[in-house]
């Protein structure tokens, strides 16, 4: 299955190499330094979407871990309170403002 593409796919100016003339050498050196940053500021990014992912997946088994909890609090409230116990009606309240 394909992913989908948004905006963070569309290339840039900068990012589509077309050239008409050769190179030069000054050209070539200004080229490896923007690669450079671009390659830094992508592993930077990278590093920081993985810190992000592991938060993410921490406190998905956080809350894992409290409706587990809560799941057996209410199976034992339900088994404790017994089916033969009357339920109570519910009583009406006229409020005046």
């Amino acid at each position: 299955m394909a992913s989908v593409k948004t905006m963070h796919d569309a290339r840039t100016m900068r990012s589509i190499a077309t050239r008409r003339t050769p190179m030069t050498e000054g050209a070539v050196f200004l080229q490896l330094h923007r690669l450079c940053s671009e390659k830094l500021r992508l592993e930077r990014e990278a590093t920081l979407w993985l810190r992000k992912k592991e938060r993410i997946e921490q406190r998905l088994g956080e809350i894992e871990q409290q409706m587990a909890t809560l799941r057996r609090l209410g199976q034992s409230a339900a088994a404790t309170s017994g089916a033969g116990s009357p339920k109570k009606a519910w009583q009406h309240v006229t409020l005046e403002y």
